[in-house]
């Protein structure tokens, strides 16, 4: 009996570790040269509005492969000098030698900044691996530059193309690579998440990518979600994971609606800058543009964008 008081005692603490981390956007300033002074007020935008407490940053959201290595380099240092939040860096490239650069560089920072908690690399897209052990390979000096951070894989097939089972690559991934924490599980295919949660050594969690469906990546056994929305979406998808855990699930569905709904507005504009568009709308002006081959919005998709959002009632 004393042990079952205890466990309901510690229970809300167990279910509200859910944790929702926003893949954040890169600011530009009109020139599409990167606006590092933004980054400070980003910060407390998504920490004092949000509810946020980690980002993921260069990513996909970030326009990760669209930047030089420097430019990320300084990313890396403008983040790490906000102190408000705590840091997963996404270190791909196309080539190795830049991806191991950038981790490399990463865990330096990361000795003087303790806000810098992991790393996170995916596959290229144009040479791949063909299995999973060649994708093991290929990551095992990304994430042995970073030996004191927590490393993932990036599984986001919808970009890089990469079909290799998940489930065959996490079981190499746990006994070769050191600091490999787990998978940035970015794909609908719930039955290979699921098989990932089930067989993951003690210390390895899986973080959930897709925002829409965040219900059903919780109840597959994921441990945190990363996602777009989050950055402006924070409080909602937190009132989705409270719902869930509270086994509301009448709420809980109809919270995710929400995040549904305002997808679904943005309808065939391209997801990043009509996201970008969305943090202006909400205050936190990044810059509408993205960097080729992406395409920013006009001033009139810009304007029937805002108008689909407050028509379900997101900007009121």
């Amino acid at each position: 009996m004393r042990f079952l008081t205890l466990l309901l005692l510690s229970l809300p603490t167990l279910l509200f570790s859910f944790e929702l981390i926003p893949a954040v956007f890169t600011p530009y300033n009109s020139d599409l040269t990167i606006d590092y002074e933004k980054i400070q007020d980003y910060a407390t935008f998504l920490s004092e509005k949000q509810n946020i407490t980690t980002v993921f940053i260069s990513g996909t959201n970030g326009e990760s492969l669209s930047l030089s290595l420097s430019e990320r380099k300084q990313l890396v240092d403008t983040w790490a000098a906000q102190t408000s939040l705590k840091i997963i860096v996404m270190v791909s490239a196309e080539s190795i030698v830049d991806s191991i650069s950038l981790s490399s560089y990463v865990s330096k920072v990361s000795s003087s900044n303790p806000n810098i908690i992991g790393i996170a690399a995916m596959s290229p897209s144009f040479f791949k691996p063909s299995s999973a052990q060649d994708l093991i390979d290929y990551l095992s000096p990304i994430a042995s530059a970073s030996p004191n951070l927590d490393f993932r894989y990036y599984h986001i097939p919808s970009m890089t193309g990469l079909t290799i089972s998940m489930t065959s690559f996490q079981t190499l991934a746990q006994s070769q690579i050191k600091n490999f924490k787990g998978i940035k599980y970015t794909d609908t295919d719930l039955f290979t998440l699921r098989k990932c949660v089930r067989n993951a050594n003690e210390g390895v969690t899986h973080y959930f990518g897709k925002d829409e469906i965040l219900i059903t990546g919780i109840q597959t056994g994921a441990k945190s979600a990363v996602g777009s929305t989050y950055n402006f979406m924070g409080p909602l998808g937190y009132e989705i994971v409270t719902s869930f855990f509270d086994n509301d699930f009448e709420t809980a569905t109809e919270k995710q609606d929400g995040i549904v709904e305002v997808v679904e507005a943005w309808g065939d504009l391209e997801g990043i800058p009509a996201q970008k568009a969305i943090m202006e709308m909400v205050g936190m002006d990044l810059g509408r543009g993205v960097r080729p081959p992406l395409r920013s919005l006009t001033d009139d998709e810009y304007s029937e964008l805002e108008q689909s959002l407050k028509e379900i009632g997101f900007l009121d």
